[in-house]
């Protein structure tokens, strides 16, 4: 069937449902000679003995479930696919009802494959980096503090920009522009396209819009010192770290993208069209 010999099934094991629906297939590919093993990236974060040698990872559940398990490829160099359990599943191609047949085909070499940068927080303090993560989606910093606008500074490649106020900002991948920017009227960017998007959130001014900036840049985000205000610092929806007096927060394109595995019927705009409704108007339905 495959020269793949190890794949890793990704994602929450307390969630029962996902994993017995797999269970067939696990016991099917190691009848074949293929080495599947179970992993939970968001409650297990020891998994170097258990990555070792994984040429494939499939990361079972949503899109939340995704994010986790791209950390995993992203560490260690290895192509994702994704089986939808999820309730959108915009980053999981795999329905559960095709996801036999589906997998065999990706493991007999019939896929279609597809680079996806990620992006790196930084704290920095007297100019010292010091790294709090990688986003696949997005990284924001937002207010913590019911009804208290916060003030951000922005610089790119050392230009100081704008100074936004309003509930947070959102440093965007292509991948991300789906996903919350996409909420707070950031446009969409096809996956391929070497950028970042720039993107408040509820800003108090009509001035204030999103930008989209090459993948080059290096951003720099600062809370404006004279408010006493909090702000966390979220990675993909988790919160990582809180903004403090005098630290910057950097980011920048991380070093290495990730490469996804998508079946050979797959189309980008099929995915907009049917997952987000995009382009549909009910007038002509």
């Amino acid at each position: 069937m495959t020269k793949y010999k190890k794949i890793v099934f990704s994602g929450n094991t307390e969630d029962e449902s996902s994993f017995l629906s797999v269970e067939p297939l696990i016991e099917k590919y190691q009848e074949k000679g293929i080495e599947a093993v179970v992993v939970d990236p968001k409650n297990n974060p020891d998994t170097d003995s258990i990555m070792e040698n994984v040429e494939l990872i499939v990361s079972i559940g949503g899109d939340g479930t995704m994010l986790h398990s791209a950390k995993l490829a992203y560490q260690y160099d290895i192509p994702i696919t994704g089986i939808n359990k999820g309730r959108l599943g915009f980053l999981t191609d795999i329905s559960p009802q095709e996801a036999e047949p589906i997998l065999d085909e990706i493991l007999s070499g019939k896929y279609k494959t597809e680079n996806r940068m990620l992006i790196e927080a930084f704290i920095s303090i007297n100019k010292t980096n010091k790294s709090i993560g990688y986003a696949f989606n997005d990284i924001v910093i937002n207010r913590k503090e019911t009804g208290r606008m916060i003030r951000i500074e922005t610089t790119i490649d050392s230009s100081f920009i704008n100074t936004h106020e309003g509930d947070g900002f959102i440093v965007a991948t292509p991948t991300g522009s789906t996903a919350y920017s996409l909420s707070c009227g950031g446009p969409i960017l096809k996956p391929e396209v070497e950028a970042l998007l720039l993107v408040p959130i509820c800003p108090h001014s009509l001035n204030d819009r999103p930008m989209v900036v090459p993948s080059s840049s290096e951003i720099i985000l600062r809370c404006d010192g004279s408010q006493n205000v909090s702000a966390g610092i979220d990675l993909d929806g988790d919160t990582v770290s809180e903004m403090k007096m005098g630290e910057d927060l950097v980011i920048k394109k991380a070093a290495k993208s990730i490469c996804l595995l998508h079946p050979e019927n797959y189309d980008y705009f099929d995915n907009l069209k049917s997952k987000l409704l995009w382009g549909k108007d009910k007038r002509h339905e």
